[in-house]
């Protein structure tokens, strides 16, 4: 199984305009099975979200490498006990960094996670919050949630842990998987993004992001006027992206 990923990310417009950054993340890893993307989203609201976002994404991929390669089986179970893995590990980072976890984890790790799962037996994906979802042709986009406040895995960590959903789809019926945090929702088509420069180049894709998240002004040269159109992307937006063919 050939598989190609890309990943960006990028500060929205909103945030740079208020000097604030970007509350996003973004990783991924080639398995011995297959290979695993996921993003995070901070929450808006917290002092130090984009900690926890990041901090998520690498122990989320990380938990789900560790498991695949242990020979667990691809399906909604698997993403049950990783995030059980990543718990674990922020409950004992939250015990180390304050005599106060709670405080802690409402500062730091409240962030959504989507995850995705790439083998050439299964593809799965997994969503705890808002964001989007592509696999093949079908789009699923998540949220928004009422008072825009989406579930957060590190909210086990203060009383009952929410429930997540997942996806699974049969990778020879399939040829791509985009997984995207919930700024993405402004763009018309994520399947306008992979095209082959942005599996070629690693920064292809963030520029492309970055592009969509800033104001352009053009000169209407006949009417004799500046012409501005707004920023696409207001909000943080972070896309991975994996296509594939199945030998």
């Amino acid at each position: 199984m050939n598989t190609e990923v890309a990943a960006g990310s990028v500060a929205g417009r909103m945030h740079r305009r208020l000097a604030r950054p970007n509350q996003d993340a973004v990783s991924w890893i080639r398995a011995r099975r297959g290979v695993v993307l996921v993003v995070c989203d901070g929450c808006g609201g917290a002092p130090r979200s984009e900690v926890g976002a990041a901090l998520g994404a690498r122990l989320w991929s990380r938990a789900l490498v560790e498991r695949l390669d242990a020979g667990a089986a691809v399906d909604a179970a698997l993403f049950e006990v990783a995030g059980a893995d990543v718990l674990a590990h922020l409950s004992a980072l939250a015990a180390a960094m304050a005599p106060d976890p709670a405080a802690v984890v409402v500062d730091h790790f409240m962030f959504t996670s989507l995850a995705a799962v790439i083998t050439p037996e299964a593809v799965a994906v997994h969503a705890i919050g808002d964001g989007v979802v592509v696999l093949g042709d079908a789009v699923s986009v998540i949220g928004p949630f009422p008072d825009n406040q989406p579930p957060y895995l590190a909210q086990a960590l203060l009383g009952s842990r929410p429930v997540g959903k997942t996806w699974l789809a049969d990778p020879r019926e399939i040829d791509r998987v985009a997984i995207a945090t919930d700024g993405a929702g402004a763009l018309p088509c994520l399947g306008d993004l992979a095209v082959d420069i942005v599996f070629r180049n690693p920064a292809a894709l963030t520029r492309r992001l970055a592009l969509l998240a800033e104001d352009q002004v053009e000169i209407d040269w006949e009417a004799r006027r500046v012409v501005r159109t707004q920023a696409l992307l207001d909000d943080d937006t972070t896309i991975a992206l994996a296509r594939w063919s199945v030998a």
